[in-house]
């Protein structure tokens, strides 16, 4: 049966790369965002939307999910819109998708560890310690009630974005060129990835019948404050000269739910298919 590619968080970091990555595959896709009628926080309204879409394209649908509320200091802030967003939101399209016989592809988060026993693999079982990632653990939970579908989770990326001001790369040297201060996490470590990468791996496994979790781990694990210095030598930045002040930084300094290690692994021996 033909298939028709439907992507959410299009107007996002990782939702533009997935735009380019599709097109550059030479694969025809439909938007589904805010302009489309799909929003988020309203979970239970976006029956009608997603439906005439999914009808109208006479097709099997294939369902790439990025969008996401994911800033976490806003999750803790209001905990019930975050499991609107990303748990019954991605319920609800997960149970459209299936109901036209279709498959989707959910991205999720190393953040669904608790970052005290890394690295975490796909046999590792999830505990978070934050409202984003109990939210993110339940939209995953309500994917994969679905046996076709996919989640894939990503660890935190980084790579120039469209505005210049997204991802852990664009925001570091935006603030480097601003002359401010910045306290960057000496006790927390993550396997970053770049942004492009990342989408160039999901849509290669969106268009398999790879079903169950996958992790996309970068090459490297790195702390916060040592991926920071590599990121403004790699953009050659010099940090003396540029009048900002990086600062090492503790996580217990700052409060929140933060993970000190989220490093991601995984069991199939390659972080591409």
């Amino acid at each position: 049966m033909k298939r028709a590619v439907f992507v959410t968080g299009g107007s996002g970091y990782l939702g533009h790369e997935l735009h380019a990555a599709l097109t550059g595959r030479g694969l025809d896709f439909e938007a589904l965002g805010r302009a489309e009628g799909l929003d988020l926080a309203r979970p239970f309204d976006i029956d009608g939307v997603v439906e005439a879409r999914f009808a109208a394209a006479q097709a099997e649908p294939l369902l790439i999910h990025a969008a996401a509320w994911s800033r976490q200091d806003a999750c803790e802030r209001e905990p019930d819109n975050a499991f609107r967003a990303n748990a019954e939101a991605s319920g609800v399209l997960a149970s459209l998708v299936a109901q036209f016989g279709g498959r989707m592809v959910y991205v999720s988060t190393d953040l669904v560890f608790d970052g005290e026993d890394a690295p975490y693999d796909e046999t590792s079982t999830p505990l978070p310690i934050s409202v984003y990632g109990r939210s993110k653990l339940l939209g995953e939970r309500y994917v994969r009630s679905h046996a076709r579908n996919l989640i894939v989770r990503i660890p935190l990326l980084f790579g120039p974005s469209f505005d210049g001001r997204r991802g852990a790369s664009d925001s570091l040297l935006h603030a480097v060129s601003e002359g401010r201060e910045l306290g960057l996490f000496t006790d927390e470590w993550r396997t970053p990835l770049d942004v492009r990468v990342a989408a160039a791996r999901i849509v290669d496994l969106a268009i398999t019948d790879v079903s169950g979790v996958r992790h996309l781990p970068g090459d490297a694990r790195w702390s916060r404050y040592d991926f920071g210095l590599h990121c403004l030598q790699a953009a050659g930045v010099d940090i003396k000269a540029s009048g900002a002040r990086i600062m090492e930084a503790r996580r217990e300094d700052h409060g929140g739910a933060r993970p000190r290690d989220c490093s991601l692994a995984t069991v199939y021996g390659s972080t591409k298919l």
